[in-house]
């Protein structure tokens, strides 16, 4: 599954933040549940008389802009009725169970299991017992615009959940290891940078699309395949290497050239057979190669070094850093990759600083 995670946000999505919240008075929790998730005059949150005594709930919270990660610790039952939240929310069950209905579809997940709680326009009905979860809360807009590639536009077609339960098991351990992975690599002020905080909230989204069956109405524009001059693809290039640094993505380049997004897209596939993105990546590939040629152990891990550039998946760097270079992330920090005191191309030349993007003659 193909998650592509580039392109800006609002400014209100490069800082992070965080709380908690601890309650062992069962009226204060289902308070908690209405001021978390209820907008509509008709939610109600209510405890078992039998567990009300013993009702208590934690939380963690971590948001970024349009997304947030709760870490729940709920003791005792609750059961919401709920107007549409306008949130798009998706549990990851450690302890207990959650169920939900909405418009037809169920909800449910027990310990490591993920499920969709909602429809974010619709009514539902949940209940949670006994639950320790970690929940990912989603503006809808933000899930839209991943889905129509056009994550700064106004005019986006709403995501429908088409089934709460991902598409398999495999996807759903991809969920869960993403969620991870943001979560860990957030913990840390340092590493919580903006173009780092944007591009963890477009993962999010684009990995929960990837997960959960969905549909949406959005389709290409006749006006965005016209043709344009490489007098717009040299700016839009420039625009990119002098804001490689910023949390830019394909909204901003449209912006930058007075153009669309979409005719970007065929702008950059029509003269450069890549996307913006794609080409967007190879220059933050770039720099994050020039840094672990320049890195110092300990002090420097090709982890930091893939953050800073906006990879959020060791993993999936190294990969594509080896299909580039020849060589792996860490042999380069090391300084052990057999090519002395810089890595060099195939002709044995010492690599120019632009090795690694491809060469584009205007």
């Amino acid at each position: 599954m193909g998650v592509d995670c580039f392109s800006a946000l609002p400014a209100s999505a490069h800082r992070a933040e965080r709380s908690k919240t601890k309650i062992r008075d069962a009226a204060e929790v289902s308070f908690f549940f209405r001021r978390a998730y209820g907008t509509g005059p008709r939610l109600s949150a209510s405890a078992d008389t039998q567990h009300a005594r013993t009702l208590s709930l934690s939380r963690t919270h971590l948001g970024i802009g349009p997304v947030a990660i709760n870490e729940i610790r709920q003791v005792g039952h609750v059961r919401l009725s709920a107007d549409p939240i306008d949130k798009a929310i998706v549990v990851w069950v450690t302890r207990g169970t959650v169920s939900s209905r909405c418009d037809g579809l169920a909800g449910r997940a027990a310990a490591g299991e993920i499920t969709v709680l909602a429809q974010h326009d619709l009514p539902a009905r949940t209940e949670l017992h006994d639950l320790n979860q970690t929940s990912l809360v989603m503006d809808p807009s933000l899930l839209a615009r991943a889905a129509g590639g056009d994550p700064g536009g106004d005019a986006v077609s709403p995501i429908r959940f088409l089934s709460f339960a991902p598409k398999d098991p495999a996807a759903g351990n991809l969920w869960k290891q993403s969620v991870r992975t943001v979560r860990t690599l957030l913990s840390s002020d340092s590493v919580a940078t903006p173009l780092v905080l944007g591009n963890a909230s477009r993962l999010l989204a684009a990995v929960t699309l990837a997960v959960f069956p969905h549909s949406t109405g959005v389709g290409a524009r006749a006006a965005d395949r016209t043709d344009h001059h490489p007098v717009l693809l040299r700016r839009a290039v420039e625009f990119i290497e002098a804001n490689v640094y910023r949390d830019i993505g394909l909204t901003d380049i449209a912006t930058a050239v007075h153009l669309t997004p979409r005719a970007v897209q065929y702008m950059f596939r029509r003269h450069l057979d890549t996307t913006p993105t794609q080409f967007l990546r190879q220059v933050r590939m770039n720099h994050a190669h020039q840094d672990l040629l320049a890195g110092a152990r300990p002090h420097d891990t090709v982890t930091a070094i893939a953050a800073r550039w906006g990879f959020m998946h060791t993993g999936r760097f190294a990969a594509l850093y080896r299909q580039t270079y020849g060589h792996s992330p860490h042999a380069t920090l090391r300084g052990d990759d057999g090519f002395g005191p810089w890595l060099r191309t195939r002709s044995g030349e010492p690599p120019t600083e632009s090795q690694g993007v491809q060469h584009i003659a205007f």
